[in-house]
This record gives structure tokens, C-alpha cells and sequence, in this order.
């Protein structure tokens, strides 16, 4: 057991000493000097005089190179004045005397970097591991940044060039992951430049933890219809989800101008119904996300949206109170003091000036409702009654016309089919098919004639004619009619 203890115990140490390694501090000696931007310092150059070659007149030099005076720098004998230190100060100073080298001093002109604070996450999970810093002072100069990775605590370590910024004064960091991968990652930031150097506390994290999509976009809140109570919301995944085979779960929080807590709803869908709001209220909606099985963080709360809840139109308000008075003055003339205990009762009820306001409301609704049905029901009844007076007054029109229609005249009548009789066998011949003629064709001695040896075939039948059925069985004075006429009507 201490043999593993102490196995442990000497992995961390190599971690940390090598993560050290990769990022040193620049340690600063009597012969190097850090300047601020815009900092003033003198250099002296120093040594005895007295002693020989040291008499000379001193020469400076930078880097090499005899030093001039310029307007933020002034070259002695003895001395270098810089008032205000840039970038272009920096440097390895040295002062000369007579071929000797007297005094040097390396400047550094720069703003140490500060501790960086790393993040890392992923707007999906198919993307790969981002890591950044965000610069709260600037970095003079700019600084160089690496991301120092080892995975498994103990495997081998690695490093990932970053870019930096200079407009945002951020790092940004690209760590490959494969999709569905759970290794273990211990990553720092390193951060550096020619003032110095610092490193971030290590983070670890697998790549399922640390998803964070973006918050939810296009947030809408819309009044619902009829319902004082009740709130639409609707929204959109963010751009940055582009998959819809991993899909977020998001929640919603609300509260009115006035309330300082939100309430919060689950929603599984980017739609969600609040039903209970307060009426005439106007509310704050956000929304945000996160990956459907709990991996990963909550996204940020998305930009507020505002919506009011219904309210009945207040023409509609007004005339209902108007009419709740009439009613009431009525009602008291007729019933008494009973009536007026119960509006005195429901007006001092307790309810709030809002809560009466939302009852005239529904009330007014239903008294409109009621009062357009009447008149719909007035409208059909009279559109009723002028179709009816109008058939009646035009049917024989009518019928006249549907009589064209079936190819025949009105007061036409289609001939019927003489059939001849068929012969008779000698035990019919006394018995007559049809009514016996009248006596008077009888005293006349009229014959009946003589039928023909074959019989006539009858005529086609013309199912299509209509008027063989729209034609009356009677007809008025003086028109045709289908009774067998009488053998005095054929003698005149």
C-alpha cells in the first residue's frame, strides 16, 4: 500500500514538475530591469577615473550598436536618461571606457502577463475541445500562448499553439477530441511574453462533461387567445447545434416587472405553455439549454423577451358596465333590496380592482356572444320566409321552364300508342278487353273496327322524355286531358 502511495505521489510531482518546465518564469538579476510602458530611468556608467585607461570618455552602446539621443532619450559622458520607455528602449545597455567594458544591463520594456484563468468546453458534441483566456489588463507586449495537455494524469504530455488575439486580448485554443471518446484530460495555459511568464491552475475533464451549447435564439412570448392566464412561448436551438442526432432539453424562467424571483418550467420541446400568469400582466421570458442526458453545463440565459397576457378590448369592458348598470337598476325597481344585497355583496367581495375588472370582462363576452346570436338567428328566419314567398309566386314559371327542359310544351300531352287487339280464340270472342261503349253509340249502330291481322308494335318508350312525370293529370278549362273522352264528345 505505501509502495502505491508513494508510486502516486511521485507521478504528481513529475506532472507538475514538468508542466513547470514548460513554462518558466523569467527571473530578473542586477544586470536586467524591467520598465513599465512610459517609465523614466537613468543609467550610470560608472568606475574610477583615476585608475588607468579609465579616464577615457565613456561610450554607450545598445545591442551592439553606438547609442543617440533621440526625443525620449538623452546619451552623456557618464549617464543615459529614458523618460519614456517603449517597446524599442528595450535592450542590452553597455557603457565603454577606453576599450573596457565598465557597466551593462539588459531592459526589459513590458507588462508581465497576468495568471491566466482557462476555460474549456464544447458547443456540441461533435466538435472538438476549445480552450480560452480572456486578458482583463493588456499584455505589453503581446504575449505567445500554449495549451499544455497530458491525458490519463500519467501519459505522455503534449503541447497545442494557440493564437492570440490582440483586438479581443483573448487566447483560443484547439484541443482534437474524437466524438464518444471518455479519456481523462489535465490541460494548463500557458502564457508568455518578453516580460514574463505565467501558467494557469490545471483543469481536468472528459469530453462529455464539459459541453456548453449556446443559448436559444429567437425567444417569443405571444398572448393567448381568450385566456387571461396563459402565455406562449416559443424559441430555436441555437446556429452553433448543428446535429439532430444529440438534441437539448431547455428550461424556462419568467416573472412579471414587479416580482424579483423567476419561476421556472421544464420543456423538452422549444415551445412551452405558462398557464399560470396573472391577467393584464406584462412578463419577462428567458430561455436556455442543455445536451438532453444531462451531459455537460447549462448554457447562458438567452436575451430577455416580453409579452402581456389577453385582456378583453376595453370598448367591450366599458359596455358590459354600462349595461351591468341598466340591469341592475331594473332588476332593483322590480325585485328590492334583495337584488341590490347582491350586487352590494359581489362589489365588496373582496376581489381586487383587477379581478373585477377580468369578471366584466368574461361577462361582457358572453353578453356579446348571446346578442349575436339573436341576430343570426333573426337573419336566417327572414332569408327563410323571402325564399319561400318567391317560390310560391313564380312556380308556375317554374314548372314551365323544367317542362322545356324535358322537350315538351307545357299544355302538350305525348300521344298514346294505338295497340291492336290481339286475335281471339272463339271461347273470347264475346268477352270485350275494354268498358263497353256507350248506349248512344249503340243505338247509332256504330261498328268497332276491325282489327288488322297483325298487331302494330308499340311505340319506344323514352325513359329520358321528362314529361312523361312533370305533366299534371289534370289540366285546367280548355286544355287537353288524358280521360277517354265520351262518345258525345266525338260526335261534336
Amino acid at each position: 500500500m505505501k509502495s502505491i502511495w508513494m508510486l502516486c505521489v511521485s507521478a504528481a510531482l513529475a506532472v507538475f514538475s514538468s508542466a513547470e518546465d514548460q513554462c518558466p518564469k523569467k527571473v530578473y538579476s542586477p544586470l536586467s530591469r524591467l520598465l513599465a510602458p512610459g517609465s523614466a530611468v537613468t543609467l550610470h556608467c560608472g568606475g574610477d577615473a583615476s585608475l588607468p585607461g579609465l579616464s577615457a570618455p565613456a561610450e554607450w552602446s545598445l545591442n551592439g550598436r553606438p547609442l543617440r539621443s533621440n526625443p525620449q532619450r538623452t546619451v552623456s559622458e557618464d549617464s543615459v536618461l529614458i523618460t519614456a520607455a517603449r517597446i524599442n528602449d528595450a535592450g542590452n545597455y553597455t557603457c565603454h571606457r577606453g576599450g573596457q567594458i565598465i557597466f551593462t544591463v539588459n531592459i526589459t520594456v513590458g507588462v508581465t502577463p497576468e495568471k491566466p484563468v482557462l476555460s474549456c468546453y464544447r458547443k456540441v458534441p461533435t466538435q472538438n475541445v476549445r480552450c480560452e483566456w480572456s486578458a482583463t489588463n493588456r499584455p505589453i507586449p503581446a504575449p505567445s500562448c500554449k495549451l499544455l495537455v497530458r491525458k490519463r494524469l500519467i501519459g505522455q504530455s503534449s503541447q497545442y499553439n494557440c493564437t492570440f488575439s490582440s483586438t479581443k486580448q483573448r487566447c483560443s485554443c484547439v484541443l482534437p477530441h474524437v466524438e464518444g471518446d471518455t479519456v481523462l484530460y489535465l490541460v494548463s495555459l500557458c502564457v508568455s511574453n518578453s516580460a514574463g511568464a505565467q501558467k494557469s491552475e490545471d483543469q481536468t475533464f472528459t469530453g462529455d462533461s464539459i459541453i456548453k451549447p449556446d443559448p436559444p435564439i429567437n425567444v417569443q412570448v405571444h398572448a393567448v387567445m381568450r385566456s387571461s392566464r396563459s402565455l406562449w412561448v416559443n424559441w430555436s436551438k441555437p446556429l452553433s447545434w448543428r446535429t439532430d442526432f444529440y438534441r437539448l432539453r431547455y428550461q424556462v424562467r419568467y416573472r412579471t416587472d414587479q416580482q424579483r424571483e423567476y419561476k421556472l418550467l421544464p420543456s423538452r420541446d422549444p415551445r412551452l405553455l405558462i398557464s399560470d400568469a396573472g391577467p393584464r400582466r406584462r412578463y419577462e421570458v428567458q430561455v436556455r439549454g442543455q445536451e438532453e442526458f444531462d451531459h455537460g453545463q447549462w448554457s447562458a440565459w438567452s436575451h430577455e423577451a416580453y409579452g402581456h397576457t389577453w385582456a378583453e378590448p376595453e370598448l367591450q369592458t366599458q359596455g358590459y358596465q354600462s349595461t351591468h348598470r341598466v340591469h341592475k337598476g331594473v332588476l332593483a325597481g322590480t325585485v328590492g333590496g334583495t337584488v341590490d344585497s347582491l350586487f352590494s355583496q359581489s362589489e365588496g367581495s373582496g376581489l381586487g380592482e383587477e379581478e373585477l375588472e377580468v369578471q366584466a370582462s368574461s361577462n361582457g363576452s358572453d353578453l356579446l356572444a348571446r346578442h349575436t346570436g339573436w341576430v343570426t338567428g333573426v337573419t336566417l328566419l327572414g332569408a327563410v320566409i323571402l325564399v319561400s314567398l318567391f317560390i310560391a309566386q313564380y312556380r308556375k314559371k317554374l314548372k314551365a321552364q323544367l317542362l322545356k327542359l324535358g322537350g315538351l310544351a307545357p299544355h302538350f300531352r305525348p300521344p298514346f300508342a294505338k295497340v291492336r287487339e290481339p286475335q281471339m280464340t272463339s271461347d273470347l270472342q264475346g268477352i270485350p278487353l275494354s268498358s263497353p261503349p256507350s248506349s248512344g253509340a249503340q243505338a247509332e249502330g256504330r261498328e268497332e273496327p276491325t282489327p288488322l291481322s297483325s298487331p302494330a308494335p308499340p311505340s319506344p318508350l323514352h325513359l329520358m322524355n321528362m314529361g312523361y312525370f312533370l305533366v299534371p293529370l289534370r289540366e285546367p278549362q280548355g286544355g287537353p286531358s288524358l280521360e277517354p273522352r265520351s262518345q258525345e264528345s266525338e260526335e261534336t
